[in-house]
């Protein structure tokens, strides 16, 4: 069975990139007090994830130009969120590993998200946001999209 055409305002693609950038902005409203870009919260989190890695393979693994990663991590072991180790495979690399400091602030933003989430899916059954969540899994599945991984990633620091 066919769905009808609806117009752009009705369409999937644009209501996803609408809630989806709506939703965005709130999460970054609500991490500013804690001090932390999205930005440096998927890096944070992902190295949560996956542990120590050397400064290449985080940005092949999340798409960040090598150069914007020089940066990010130099503003992250700054704020005593990483640390730069020299890799013990390659002595020319650096380890990055999550400290203390960055894991204590990935719990508090993780405190966040329960919040934002009932504000985003106020309204829905817990049966129609388990679905949601089911559909766009299955939606990020089907587009190749890394788990946990945020494409957003990719663009330079605003």
């Amino acid at each position: 069975m066919a769905l009808p055409t609806t117009g752009h305002a009705e369409s999937l693609p644009f209501l996803l990139s609408q809630v989806g950038a709506r939703s965005a902005q709130l999460f970054a409203e609500r991490i500013a007090p804690l001090g932390v870009t999205p930005r440096a919260y998927g890096v944070l989190s992902y190295l949560a994830e996956t542990a120590s890695q050397t400064q290449q393979q985080l940005a092949t693994a999340l798409g960040i130009h090598r150069n914007n990663m020089v940066g990010l991590i130099d503003e992250m072991e700054a704020a005593g969120w990483v640390r730069r180790h020299r890799s013990k495979q390659d002595r020319r690399a650096f380890d990055i590993r999550l400290t203390m400091t960055g894991s204590t602030l990935i719990a508090r933003v993780n405190r966040v998200l329960p919040a934002l989430e009932g504000d985003i899916a106020h309204g829905l059954s817990d049966d129609d946001r388990l679905a949601m969540v089911a559909s766009l899994m299955h939606i990020a599945r089907r587009l190749d999209l890394k788990p946990g991984v945020h494409p957003h990633l990719r663009s330079p620091s605003r």
